[in-house]
């Protein structure tokens, strides 16, 4: 079952990486409407995590290993992720916009049952229910 968990993530980013535009950095503004923005940064993230994954073999919850990490100081309209939780098999995390920390898009890789809880957003609380999908408040 891991490895099948673990090549389907791996497949995921590997998708995710053929069909996601050019990365923005982090803490810088992205073109777009808020939560496409936010699923872009997602979206990054997940290669990001993939990549070290394919390194170290676990997933990490230190965005600077991933250097994703916003700029000091950061603009109230840039956006930023932080990993909630990581392991050997799964991981968790979220974006907003540094000056919208109620608003939130959350996304996990890996099995649900690994987490300690579900990933809910920070506003709707609405819950990722699929793999690799973000889920998003509204904006």
């Amino acid at each position: 079952m891991r490895t099948a968990t673990l090549a389907a993530a791996s497949c995921l980013g590997l998708a995710l990486l053929m069909i996601a535009p050019a990365p923005a950095s982090v803490g810088r503004t992205v073109s777009g409407s808020p939560d496409a923005q936010l699923r872009t940064q997602l979206r990054n993230l997940v290669m990001a995590q993939e990549k070290f994954w394919a390194t170290h073999g676990t997933y990490t919850t230190d965005v600077s290993q991933l250097s994703m990490f916003p700029p000091k100081p950061a603009p109230a309209d840039s956006v930023w992720v932080q990993v909630l939780f990581a392991g050997g098999r799964s991981w968790n995390g979220r974006a907003l916009y540094y000056g919208r920390l109620h608003q939130s898009c959350v996304v996990y890789i890996g099995a649900l049952s690994d987490l300690p809880s579900p990933p809910v957003s920070e506003g709707d609380s609405v819950r990722a229910t699929a793999e690799g999908l973000p889920a998003c408040d509204k904006f």
